[in-house]
């Protein structure tokens, strides 16, 4: 089993997340990167990070909502019309009511739900006038007579205007112990 190092991460954890964050990436931000890179990156590598934080505050907000099974009172967080990816590759484009009355089947058939937010991000990007939260967590659902079942999640989204207009997942089981 190869080993590595969690001191990047928790680096990077510690800047991103601290007290004096936007000192630390506004340090960074007028810093000119003269790196050149293997890869060119297909959406955008000119980024503001952290962003707005009220664009965090939607979708953490949305989080909590979902969470505690507010889904009819989510409509005001959407765009007239949202797409999602799921995890399975399923994609929804459409209405936000139509999402909401998905979202709402899915937590009826649940006791209760928990997210662990492990860590989010907002970003924006420059070059595209863009505004995202990444988010990871896991997400820990009981089922009415069934067993709690937990999985770990990295969401995307896109927020316009204040609202949600895009957003994707990608799931996994968490690693046996």
């Amino acid at each position: 089993m190869k080993k590595f190092s969690s001191l990047p991460f928790i680096t990077l954890l510690m800047v991103s997340c601290g007290p004096h964050s936007n000192i630390h990436s506004t340090e960074m931000q007028n810093s000119e990167d003269s790196l050149t890179y293997p890869y060119q990156a297909t959406h955008a590598s000119d980024l503001t990070i952290p962003a707005k934080p009220e664009v965090g505050q939607v979708v953490l907000t949305i989080w909590r909502m979902f969470e505690n099974k507010q889904i009819d009172s989510l409509k005001k967080y959407y765009a007239d019309t949202v797409s999602y990816e799921n995890a399975e590759g399923n994609l929804f484009h459409g209405p936000a009511d139509s999402l909401l009355l998905y979202a709402k089947s899915d937590v009826q058939g649940l006791d209760s739900l928990r997210f662990d937010i492990s860590f989010w991000q907002s970003l924006h990007i420059n070059s595209k006038n863009e505004d995202w939260v990444y988010i990871w967590a896991s997400e820990r659902r009981y089922s009415k007579g069934g067993k709690a079942d937990t999985t770990l999640i990295h969401e995307q989204w896109k927020v316009e205007n204040g609202r949600v207009t895009y957003f994707n997942q990608y799931t996994r089981k968490p690693p046996k112990k």
